[in-house]
């Protein structure tokens, strides 16, 4: 069994950072009549301020389904050691379904997101942008493998095969190493957008 990583803290994709940055920087000019500020005007700071606000409350939320389905995650995975049949299933299909609630939270996120980068933006903040909207896409890659298994558990497990068992039990190991996989370039890619964010934030700081 692989030892369990925490991932609570970069499912949740921050961006309140971006929210107050926007609200406090205005759109000026320099002499040289170059935009200054992260937009272009300020509607499109308003519309990008909603936007942020929509994404995270969507994140806000897949973060707390996360946590609270991290601890049936484990259940399953004892369950499946024990050849607990019934227990498996159930907890399969439970799975399953927070998996796909998350799934809807997510897209609707990147969404917010994708839009957000149509606006009137500094290039770097836009650079900022597609970066968590990537590690987000990481994220639901990831995810889709525990779906995979669960679904898979769900229709599968108790069979008298045991061939059949036994393939079923290396796709999950399968699943579980391609989840760690993708969580850590999803790690990776959220971590380059924050040190992004903090280099732009220092060059205007000086």
């Amino acid at each position: 069994m692989m030892k369990r990583r925490n991932y609570n803290s970069i499912y949740f994709i921050n961006l309140l950072l971006l929210l107050v940055c926007l609200t406090a920087c205005k759109t000026t000019k320099n002499n040289s009549g170059d935009t200054d500020g992260f937009l272009g005007s300020s509607e499109d700071t308003a519309q990008a301020v909603e936007l942020i606000n929509d994404a995270n409350n969507n994140l806000k939320r897949i973060k707390i389904l996360y946590t609270q389905n991290n601890r049936k995650f484990d259940e399953f995975k004892q369950a499946l050691a024990n050849k607990d049949i019934e227990k498996v299933k159930k907890l399969a299909d439970e799975l399953q379904y927070a998996i796909n609630d998350g799934y809807v939270l997510a897209e609707s996120a990147k969404g917010s997101i994708a839009k957000t980068q149509e606006l009137n933006l500094n290039q770097t903040f836009k650079e900022y942008l597609q970066l968590k909207e990537a590690s987000l896409d990481m994220q639901i890659r990831a995810f889709d493998f525990r779906r995979q298994s669960a679904k898979l558990f769900r229709d599968k497990f108790g069979t008298d095969d045991t061939i059949q068992l036994k393939t079923a039990q290396e796709t999950f190991k399968q699943n579980e190493e391609k989840f760690a996989k993708y969580m850590k370039d999803a790690e990776e890619l959220s971590k380059q957008a924050d040190n992004l964010a903090k280099e732009s934030l220092k060059k205007k700081k000086n």
